[in-house]
């Protein structure tokens, strides 16, 4: 299936890159507008996290998933895994990154640590038992080890068990490992696999969480055997939020095992009800809904990577592999059937990829693929509009070089009256979207300032309740950072959404009413003119210039690309759970620490103010008007006015300028012919493409 699910996504990004070149050569889009939106295709990246823990079947799933051959080996131990990642390169290779000087010699320390030290304390107790199992080892590098460290280095694609492997010569100081294969659909793909997720390792850790923010996929793998334990509550848990809980598919490796049990069988139903109730139950205790609402975009998906893996190895190697033959047969005997068809069909691999697929287009098409395709169909529309209008404006002067001048003065007339009620239709149009985007600022402000406020009370909770007698910081920190990433991730981010739905709604309703009223003007004071297909098409484009806009942004600051309400709070949340309180904790005593820590969290809901990235939508009513304004008003009523003018003021040879704009008008409908026919090649190039 990663065939079907990368080469479709390949073949869309080259139908795109063909629509474009189309669009330039017509002369729909300038040469660097064309190069722009190339570049952007071109270095755009999908990237698919997949997430869990040991043993739940990544390795398998990888293989089949993604190349579907027995490439990857089985995963090393949880202290050593390092953080893989699967990319095009024009030939196998395999690049490591090896810790620095200083993150070994952090490890060495830890290492020298005893267990007893970190008695209770379970995060203390895995970074002192990873520097352990790395330092031992280490030994087989001898005195070359520090003449790695800090640095990359590449190796043949044969060697890749040496990075990887539980007994690898490298394994004891590689932090990541880049795996280059030459399949072309994996040309600007990422596949990043992550048994680092609790992580003892810090800065490898860090690295895994570099990636997964970046992720539009989020993939987690459960073992069936066991789904959804206390390992699989601690990954959702703890690091999840960070990469943007929406993102999250969930995954069970291994259904067949359940399924096929003799003794107490179970149907894929009953797995997935099983996980989802563990999902609400761990919430419930948690007191925390988050998890819950996982569920709402994504149902949990069975599936045995090894029977699609099984599914597409060739015959003659399942046979001459004794591990792989058993399986084969267990498969077989287990679901009672006998082709690779149905080895896939019952593997639902399938439904998996096109779960993948689903959120790749909720996650990835919008900025990919919907706005360049429409900036493109609405540079042609733009084009065929002028050339329509100009065969509008074309006909009406002819048709007033032959009207006698009492029937001219009565048609400037109707022209001027049109000209004023069209012009105070406009500005009543900015004045109703104007009253209603303020009201929408006003509830959204409130919104947001709620959203804040109810995070900072649970802070408040937290640090009164939680902050135990004889506890330190480090007891309260994921629970602050659980606040301070569901903030960040999901709750902010929901809000601005249905905030910019609720806008949109409203200026699509105000855009309706003024080009209802708009047609109405037009039909009564320019009888002869085709008043509904050009409204028709204003409103198409001005409904697509809403549809387009992202309205409102928490990400970017409207004076500061590189600083918007997202960083605002990330450097409040980063001093609360990090900075301020580790030396608060360490200056004061308890009582006075907890007195600083409620004063900083008070001046993150006080300084809050989303108002100003809000009213940046203003910004929408204008562009709103000025495309109206341009339409109505300067490409048909002046030119017009202006025709009117150039006539009455010229009573000289009508008959030449009768015979020129006859000519000017075949060579408009001539152009206008051909932009049809492009823009019908266009379209069907956009369809190949959105499909």
């Amino acid at each position: 299936m990663a065939e079907n699910l990368f080469e479709e996504l390949k073949q869309r990004k080259e139908n795109l890159l063909s629509l474009v070149s189309r669009a330039s050569e017509f002369g729909w889009i300038t040469a660097d507008r064309a190069k722009e939106i190339i570049a952007k295709i071109e270095s755009d990246t999908l990237t698919i996290g997949v997430i869990g823990q040991m043993k739940c079947g990544k390795s398998t799933f990888l293989n089949s998933f993604v190349f579907g051959d027995t490439i990857l080996p089985a995963a090393t131990t949880p202290m050593t895994a390092a953080l893989s990642v699967i990319t095009y390169g024009n030939e196998k290779k395999i690049k490591a990154e090896f810790y620095s000087p200083d993150e070994w010699a952090e490890q060495k320390m830890q290492s020298n640590r005893s267990l007893e030290d970190a008695q209770g304390n379970s995060a203390e107790e895995s970074k002192i038992k990873a520097a352990k199992e790395l330092v031992s080892k280490a030994v087989k590098l001898g005195s070359q080890l520090n003449s790695y460290l800090g640095k990359t280095q590449e190796d043949s694609f044969e060697n890749l068990i040496e990075y990887v492997g539980a007994d690898g010569k490298y394994i004891s100081i590689t932090k990541s490992v880049t795996i280059y294969y030459p399949m072309e659909y994996l040309k600007g793909v990422e596949i990043v696999d992550t048994p680092g997720f609790n992580d003892p390792i810090v800065s490898r850790e860090e690295r895994t969480k570099d990636f997964l923010n970046k992720a539009d996929v989020v993939l987690m793998m459960l073992y069936a055997g066991r789904p959804f334990d206390a390992t699989d509550r601690d990954i959702i848990f703890k690091n999840v939020r960070q990469c943007g809980i929406g993102k999250v598919l969930i995954g069970i490796n291994k259904y067949d095992i359940p399924y096929c049990s003799e003794n107490n069988p179970e149907d894929e139903e009953q797995i997935k009800d099983y996980v989802i109730k563990e999902i609400q139950k761990a919430s419930s205790e948690c007191g925390d809904n988050t998890l819950s609402e996982i569920l709402s975009d994504t149902t949990p998906i069975p599936l045995s990577a090894e029977m699609a893996l099984l599914s597409m190895l060739p015959m003659s190697k399942i046979e001459s592999d004794s591990a792989l033959n058993f399986a084969w047969n267990r498969h077989c005997n287990g679901f009672g059937i006998s082709t690779q068809a149905e080895m896939r069909k019952w593997s639902h691999i399938d439904h998996l990829s096109s779960a993948v697929k689903t959120m790749i287009n909720s996650e990835k098409d919008q900025i990919l693929f919907a706005k360049p395709l429409n900036a493109i169909l609405a540079a042609g529309n733009n084009l065929l509009s002028e050339t329509e209008n100009q065969i509008q404006l074309l006909s009406s002067q002819i048709e007033m070089l032959k009207m006698p001048d009492d029937e001219l003065e009565e048609k400037e007339e109707k022209i001027n009256k049109a000209h004023k009620k069209l012009s105070r239709k406009i500005n009543s149009l900015g004045e109703d979207i104007e009253s209603e985007l303020r009201n929408i600022i006003r509830k959204g402000n409130e919104r947001l300032e709620d959203d804040v406020d109810a995070a900072c009370r649970r802070m408040h909770s937290i640090v009164d309740n939680e902050w135990g007698i004889f506890s330190n910081i480090d007891s309260i920190k994921p629970k602050l950072n659980n606040e301070i990433n569901t903030l960040a991730t999901r709750t902010l981010k929901r809000s601005v959404s249905a905030i910019t739905d609720d806008a949109k709604r409203v200026i699509d309703s105000c855009v309706s009413d003024f080009f209802g009223d708009t047609e109405s003007i037009l039909m009564r004071y320019l009888p002869d003119f085709d008043s509904n297909d050009f409204v028709k098409k204003v409103k198409n484009r001005t409904i697509l210039e809403v549809t387009d806009s992202d309205l409102f942004s928490i990400e970017d600051d409207p004076e500061d690309d590189d600083n918007g309400i997202l960083d605002f709070l990330g450097d409040f949340f980063n001093g609360v759970s990090f900075g301020v309180l580790g030396k608060l904790t360490n200056a004061m005593n308890k009582s006075g620490a907890q007195a600083a820590a409620h004063s900083h969290i008070n001046n993150i809901s006080s300084s809050f103010n989303p108002k100003p990235y809000l009213e940046n939508a203003m910004s929408q009513r204008d562009k709103i008007i000025d495309l109206v304004k341009t339409s109505f008003i300067t490409q048909l009523i002046e030119p017009l006015q202006a025709q009117i003018a150039e006539i009455k003021n010229q009573k000289g040879d009508k008959e030449a300028r009768l015979k020129s704009a006859q000519n000017e008008l075949t060579e408009e409908i001539n152009k206008k012919k051909k932009y049809e026919e492009q823009f019908e090649l266009i379209s069907q190039l956009s369809k190949q493409t959105r499909q």
